[in-house]
């Protein structure tokens, strides 16, 4: 089965196999990138001269041209499933998971975890293997597998503040249109909400609330410069509960109505035409 590509991601293959004791593969290269994850047993993977030993939950990453060796434990031979896949996106997809710093993963020891691990392979491969199924609704299954394989990042306490901010920032940025509250963002990047203040205090010298309604008046005033969005339409695009409130607070921070400010731009690009 070939299933249709999705542009810039492909999954290419899936398969189980239950290796004799043993059995091994290798050292040989793939012209894709390939995910094992073992289902039970016990194996080991070389690569670049280091040796990996991995059992039930374990994954192990074959990046495309890379020499490579995989061998079932002579005991407890393990049993795994892969997935092979590729595209444009591929390498940058795989920056953003367990996979940015090492080529295996290593599952927790918690039984509920290694479940989903390979509950979600499986999930994967049944997918494929059903006629039929659409590529998103397998490229779906993919994301679940490599969500579920995170590990945690390792930083300085010096690096969190910043994390944190960053994931706080793209979540204002993401969500701005919508009713949050900073409580909401707190939440979300896992700290207090008098913490997220803190954060925001000591690197941008403004507060979480500051911010997010920095960036709506900001995006309200880009929008401002198209006549094909209303002022109430702008208004509830950029988060605020109707287009009185909006006009009170863009007043105060620009010292000109949202109407007054359409009008100076539309003069302004009158001389400068």
């Amino acid at each position: 089965m070939n299933p249709e590509p999705s542009g810039t991601l492909s999954i290419y293959f899936c398969g189980t196999e239950p290796c004799a004791p043993g059995h091994a593969f290798g050292p040989a290269v793939r012209p894709h990138y390939l995910i094992h994850v073992v289902l039970d047993g016990k194996g080991i993977y070389k690569r670049n001269g280091e040796t990996y030993h991995l059992k039930a939950g374990d994954a192990f990453l074959i990046s495309p041209m890379e020499s490579t060796y995989y061998q079932a434990d002579e005991k407890e031979p393990w049993r795994y499933a892969w997935v092979g896949f590729d595209g444009m996106s591929a390498k940058d997809l795989l920056e953003r998971t367990c996979f940015r710093n090492s080529c295996v993963y290593f599952c927790p020891d918690d039984e509920k975890k290694r479940e989903a691990v390979i509950a979600h392979v499986l999930e994967l491969l049944d997918s494929f293997l059903s006629r039929g199924q659409n590529s998103l609704t397998l490229l779906g299954h993919f994301f679940q597998l490599l969500g579920t394989m995170q590990s945690p990042e390792p930083a300085g306490r010096e690096e969190y503040p910043r994390q944190y901010l960053a994931k706080a920032m793209e979540y204002m940025n993401n969500n701005y249109s919508y009713n949050i509250r900073i409580s909401d963002i707190a939440s979300y990047i896992g700290v207090d909400r008098s913490y997220l203040y803190r954060i925001f205090m000591e690197e941008e010298h403004i507060s979480p609330k500051q911010y997010l309604m920095r960036l709506r008046l900001r995006t309200a005033a880009s929008m401002l410069r198209s006549p094909r969005y209303t002022i109430t339409e702008i208004a509830y695009s950029c988060g605020f509960r109707d287009a009185a409130a909006f006009c009170s607070q863009f007043r105060r921070a620009m010292e000109f109505t949202p109407s007054q400010f359409r009008e100076y731009l539309k003069e302004e690009t009158k001389y400068t035409q």
